[in-house]
């Protein structure tokens, strides 16, 4: 659990049946429903994070690692399919 200061609040309603559910949990764990709530949902919202983190990452081999760095390194190529790209991007788009 965070040592952080509490100086800030989060405000939403629930179903009563939902709010018992919470203070069951709560007290079998032998903690207050806001105390049990806070750590849940901050347990959550780590999570969430984390598999979002890692959605936006991508982890290649050795081999492909190396392949990956020799493209971007080498110079471009404006060939005749890139160029007719480009002039229909700037006509669609006004660019």
């Amino acid at each position: 659990m965070s040592t952080h200061f509490m100086d800030s609040h989060l405000n939403f309603r629930m179903s009563s049946r939902d709010k018992k559910m919470i203070e069951t949990a709560a007290k079998f764990k032998g903690l207050k429903p806001n105390t049990y709530a806070r750590q849940k949902l901050l347990e959550a919202a780590e999570k969430d994070i984390v598999e979002m983190s890692q959605l936006n990452t991508l982890i290649l081999n050795p081999t492909d690692w190396e392949y990956f760095l020799t493209v971007m390194e080498a110079p471009v190529q404006i060939n005749q399919n890139l160029k007719k790209a480009v002039k229909s991007f700037q006509k669609t788009f006004g660019h």
